[in-house]
């Protein structure tokens, strides 16, 4: 039976769960599903992720400069648009959506699904978004979280109409590369505290005497890139640490590199992990909450895991794979493993048994 589906979104900016989103949209409509996606406050976060050709966009737009006022303008338009399609599913991936979207269930008809896209116990900042977040998911009649752990921090009635469902493989990756691959060690992701790059850019600076051909490349563009440059520049290591922004072409970027390195202090599922495995990367991550991690790495088997925080770890592990061309190796073939498991076809089909 064919679904519609209304995606509630702040903007379609550049951060993980834009991305899912917009792959999951991508993979609904090609099954012949009707999708629309509804940005409460375009661009606000920018613009980087482009939907398919058949899904329909519907921007808010509000006129008062008036925070609160904004906010209910926000909610009116919502509701104005759900009252012409009460058959219509609604799904929203973040916290501040999803509180728009409880406070217009309200006035509506539509079966409403929220999903928790991070550490909920780190993200949103701040008691006061937290309790906001907690209270919109009283209003769902179904909540997706991407671990058991995350799915533990809330409330019994909670967790009682939860399912997990792990992160799709992105289903435009390219093959794995063939033959030699180039002396870089790749990361694509906000440039946050989250992320913790201080601590990668630290155990990289440990290796390069050792291996001075190697580059650590960063993507991604945030608030911490003038400190991460003050850092670089204070080891000396300007021409073997490069910040290159936002690329629009990532998977081209990140397809040819030796290894993908992730030092996060939090995450679900990283997107970019995901992805860096399916290409047949090599790959050093963080053992972090919520256990996205371990959730896709056997450590030893198809990648490495290291403590949260620990930089001598991360540097021995980096290490052990630029000495072990063996190892390297079978990390890759294993890690290519990973696009069997959590195709986008299938991940997708598991949301709709959810809307």
């Amino acid at each position: 039976m064919k679904k519609e589906i209304i995606i509630v979104t702040i903007s379609l900016g550049n951060d993980g769960a834009e991305r899912i989103l917009t792959e999951l949209a991508r993979q609904w409509v090609h099954d012949g599903h009707h999708i629309t996606v509804i940005q409460t406050s375009p661009n606000r976060y920018g613009n980087e992720y482009t939907l398919e050709n058949g899904i329909e966009q519907i921007e808010i737009h509000t006129t008062s400069s008036n925070k609160v006022v904004r906010f209910m303008q926000e909610i009116i338009e919502l509701i104005k648009i759900l009252k012409t399609r009460p058959n219509a599913t609604c799904l929203s991936f973040l916290s501040a959506s999803s509180f728009i979207l409880a406070i217009s269930s309200w006035f509506v008809k539509n079966r409403i699904v929220f999903s928790e896209r991070n550490n909920p116990r780190k993200v949103p900042i701040g008691w006061h978004q937290q309790a906001l977040r907690n209270f919109a998911f009283r209003f769902a009649d179904a909540l997706v979280f991407q671990t058991e752990d995350a799915r533990s921090y809330f409330a019994k009635s909670v967790q009682e109409r939860g399912v997990i469902i792990p992160n799709p493989i992105n289903g435009k990756l390219p093959p794995p590369i063939e033959g030699e691959r180039e002396k870089t060690i790749v990361t694509a992701c906000r440039l946050h505290p989250q992320k913790n790059l201080p601590m990668m850019i630290n155990a990289f600076s440990m290796l390069a005497d050792e291996f001075p051909e190697y580059k650590l490349v960063i993507y991604g563009q945030g608030i911490l890139e003038d400190k991460l440059r003050a850092q670089i520049k204070a080891l000396n290591l300007e021409n073997h640490i490069l910040l290159p922004g936002f690329a629009s072409n990532i998977l081209e970027k990140v397809a040819p590199c030796s290894m993908y390195v992730s030092s996060s202090d939090f995450e679900g599922i990283s997107n970019s992990m995901l992805e860096a495995l399916g290409m047949g990367l090599p790959t050093v991550v963080t053992d972090c909450p919520v256990g996205g991690a371990r959730m896709v790495i056997n450590s030893g088997e198809n990648g490495i895991l290291v403590p949260v925080g620990d930089t001598k770890a991360m540097y021995e592990a980096m290490r052990s794979i630029l000495k072990d061309p063996v190892l390297a190796r079978k990390l890759s073939q294993e890690a290519i493993k990973v696009r069997d498991k959590f195709p986008l076809c299938k991940i997708a089909k598991r949301w709709l048994d959810v809307l």
